[in-house]
């Protein structure tokens, strides 16, 4: 004999409710919603935790942005703000201090929430994980490694996914990065002619130079762009010149500045006899902070920022 099971008046009328609104759906928006509802009843149910990210690496933080997994604690916020800026960390992450040596009383106020506290960093901040493994697990991540600098970029962001189980939105976020630049391409087509000097100033003598095999420099082929820097690079993709050896490269090249930079640069070059012999220093192309060892979200603003300023002009020293 089956045994019956009767529920109390209101649980009666609040399931009728539900079966209303079930019989609205279709078949498989039904199953999809009652297998979410199930699966958070089961892990209330057996007292498993939510899981949260942190990270000291601020490009593994703008990928779980992106990702719509905001972290809940990352590494020197302050640096962050001004390196990276946008996508804009939420007003309640933590602040876990230097990047190197994060603090291990901050980490203990994490560990102690009501959550599953999981670090996602880079290979650069592996240092830290011997401070990190106490409170929580590590997982690394590499963004820069030998080979295509672009695809290096799509693996790590593709394996952030996974460990934050977005791996929807990570497709949903490469569509919307290939989407973007099929509307920059045609806009920018005029000023293919020419090859772009992609910099960012180190102090009044020294700068950054990224290669064609960078992240901002693979956004450059794909718009259809030609790099001016031929010379060697380093694992991250650029190499550290001096400003004399601008005056090698093509003529034509066309300087794009990257902030931020000393304060000091532009007055610094006003009274630099080389610079003032340049070519290129006559419409150097200055563009606001982003990030140059991101990954997609800074790939995707570096783009706009970069036809933005093609097409209305840049910033001022």
């Amino acid at each position: 004999m089956k045994q019956l099971i009767f529920l109390p008046r209101n649980t009666q009328k609040n399931t009728e409710s539900i079966c209303c609104i079930f019989r609205e759906l279709p078949y498989f928006s039904v199953v999809k919603t009652l297998a979410v509802i199930f699966g958070l009843f089961f892990a209330m149910s057996c007292g498993v935790k939510a899981k949260s990210f942190a990270t000291l690496d601020w490009t593994v933080a703008e990928t779980l942005i992106a990702l719509g997994k905001k972290p809940v604690a990352v590494g020197d916020i302050k640096s962050y703000q001004q390196w990276v800026g946008d996508p804009a960390l939420p007003n309640d992450t933590l602040d876990l201090g230097v990047r190197m040596h994060p603090n291990p009383k901050l980490i203990l106020t994490l560990k102690q929430g009501d959550h599953d506290l999981h670090f996602i960093n880079s290979s650069f901040y592996a240092q830290a994980t011997v401070t990190l493994e106490p409170f929580s697990s590590v997982t690394l991540v590499d963004f820069y490694t030998e080979g295509d600098a672009w695809q290096n970029i799509v693996n790590a962001s593709r394996k952030v996914a996974f460990i934050a189980d977005k791996q929807v939105e990570f497709e949903a976020l490469m569509t919307s990065y290939w989407q973007k630049m099929g509307e920059i391409r045609p806009l920018v087509q005029p000023y293919l002619e020419r090859p772009i000097a992609l910099v960012q100033f180190i102090d009044t003598r020294h700068l950054r130079i990224y290669a064609a095999n960078s992240p901002f420099g693979a956004v450059l082929s794909q718009l259809g762009f030609h790099n001016a820097w031929g010379g060697s690079q380093n694992a991250w993709g650029f190499e550290t010149i001096d400003v004399t050896q601008l005056a090698k490269l093509a003529p034509n090249s066309r300087l794009v500045v990257v902030k931020p930079y000393p304060a000091n640069i532009g007055s610094a070059l006003r009274y630099n006899t080389l610079w003032q012999h340049l070519a290129m220093a006559k419409d150097p192309l200055i563009l606001p902070a982003v990030w140059t060892f991101g990954g997609i979200p800074s790939a995707q603003r570096f783009a706009e920022m970069f036809a933005n300023g093609l097409l209305h002009g840049g910033e001022q020293w």
